[in-house]
């Protein structure tokens, strides 16, 4: 060959034909915004809107709930912290939550980051006394004075 890597990429017109298919289509959405970090660079390719109805573009700032792949990025950032031995999974959560937050024992003892991570603290899905009162921003009012572990 005359020694030019091919590149396997998609090109951004491909990647956005796949966004829109996923949205016009199979409506899996309403807008889908994709980040790309090669070593060229960066990419955001977008397509679609804000929300149903809407004529306000997405983009690489539009703002999105991401909801439940945070844990895929907590998951990340925890294995990071343990290699460079900033935390131990057989810490008690205790040791990272405000003073005076009084937390429960599970079994005898203190739950730890391993219980956490693993969903095995024992800890409800939500806080007992949650009551969100914007839909938007749900967790926006809700602070550690509210929480019932004080």
């Amino acid at each position: 060959m005359n020694g030019v890597t091919p590149s396997l990429a998609a090109t951004d017109d491909e990647i956005r034909k796949i966004l829109a298919e996923r949205i016009d289509r199979y409506k899996q959405s309403v807008g889908i915004v994709v980040g790309i970090i090669e070593p060229s660079g960066r990419r955001i390719i977008s397509y679609g809107a804000v929300r149903q109805g809407d004529s306000q573009t997405i983009d690489g700032d539009t703002v999105f709930e991401i909801g439940s792949v945070t844990k895929v990025f907590t998951s990340l950032l925890l294995a990071d912290m343990m290699q460079r031995g900033e935390v131990a999974l057989d810490d008690p959560i205790t040791k990272y939550l405000p003073p005076g937050l009084n937390t429960p024992t599970r079994n005898g003892r203190s739950i730890t980051l391993h219980d956490v991570a693993t969903h095995t603290s024992g800890l409800p899905a939500s806080p007992v006394n949650y009551r969100p009162q914007n839909p938007a921003d749900a967790y926006a009012a809700y602070t550690v004075l509210l929480h019932p572990m004080l």
